[in-house]
């Protein structure tokens, strides 16, 4: 059973994924897009696979991937149903520092030419990662995951302060483009995202699926994860460095991605995938990754904003999960370990 549903997964990606490389404002033929695959035919179709369709299509697809496992770790670490990938406020600080770039006139053109970067991704970048190193510093001081969840959302709230003094205060050009980075989008990653991206996933996956029996153990409690072998330190930071990374590269080049990271473990539990992590892995991954393409598609198809598209999705899940009604009402503790 799980072979089939993985199977009838990759092929929905395949359908979406096609899908995208055949709409789009510019329609292309299979024989033209045959044709520029192989490097051959018209230039216009060339550039158009290869620079824009391609990228976005790959970018969506491993970050829809790389959100949905950042959020069961979260999920799993917290033992919270509501947390996502967001609550460690990693992506709060990379918007703060596209923000202190796009609206506060902070200067890293140089910096980020040297490295092949946009200022506003290195912005992103920089301020995610600062997070994170305030994140593995203060961790070690919290007796308790209630009061680290606490610290993230204090950190949000606080990088979401200056971004507001930062808003008022900018002027209205600038403040339209960071309006418009705020609405998310997988066009603004070229290979180079995709690449790093795959970088990050790749190992992260590795990890989640041979810790995946330890994480099983941790969905227990704290004290029987000790008492089962499980070094809480370690796994906390493995944790939380893994899903703060993802959330970080994913932020950085598509902007502050909303609810896919929390609606993507409780699609997959509601579909009958549940209990063991080594189990739910891989349609967690395959079910993020169609999400994001499907959203994608949405996006080019009636131009709305991607956050909108996605929080259409991610609103109804969390309702259900507010109401505890049907699978989305079990939580991690009441979950059977088969």
């Amino acid at each position: 059973m799980r072979r089939q549903n993985s199977l009838w997964l990759i092929g929905l990606l395949l359908v979406l994924f096609l899908a995208g490389l055949l709409t789009g404002p510019a329609g292309l033929s299979w024989a033209e897009q045959g044709a520029a695959l192989v490097g051959q035919g018209d230039e216009l179709a060339r550039t158009i696979l290869w620079r824009l369709r391609l990228p976005r299509l790959c970018m969506a697809a491993l970050s829809g991937a790389a959100l949905g496992l950042s959020g069961l770790l979260m999920q799993t670490y917290f033992r919270n149903a509501l947390a996502g990938p967001s609550v460690l406020g990693v992506s709060s600080g990379a918007t703060l520092g596209v923000a202190l770039v796009a609206l506060g006139g902070v200067a890293l053109g140089t910096a980020g030419e040297s490295l092949g970067l946009a200022p506003q991704v290195l912005g992103a970048l920089m301020g995610s990662g600062t997070v994170m190193v305030l994140l593995g510093l203060v961790t070690g001081r919290f007796r308790s995951r209630t009061a680290l969840l606490i610290f993230g959302l204090m950190v949000g709230y606080l990088t979401g302060a200056l971004v507001t003094v930062l808003q008022a205060e900018a002027e209205a050009g600038a403040l339209q483009a960071f309006v418009h980075w705020g609405m998310g989008s997988f066009s603004h990653g070229g290979w180079l995202a995709c690449a790093l991206v795959l970088l990050a996933l790749l190992p992260a996956v590795i990890w989640a699926a041979r810790e995946a029996s330890r994480l099983d153990m941790w969905t227990l409690g704290m004290l029987t994860a000790r008492s089962m072998g499980v070094n809480d330190r370690r796994l906390t930071w493995s944790a939380l460095g893994t899903s703060g990374a993802l959330a970080g590269l994913v932020t950085a080049w598509c902007g502050p991605i909303a609810f896919l990271g929390l609606a993507t473990p409780h699609l997959v539990r509601a579909a009958g995938v549940n209990g063991r992590h080594r189990r739910m892995l891989w349609p967690v991954l395959l079910t993020g990754a169609n999400l994001a393409l499907f959203a994608d598609g949405v996006v080019r198809w009636m131009g709305i904003p991607l956050n909108a598209v996605l929080s259409l999705v991610g609103a109804p899940v969390v309702l259900m999960l507010i109401m505890r009604w049907g699978p989305f009402g079990k939580t991690h503790s009441q979950a059977q370990l088969r």
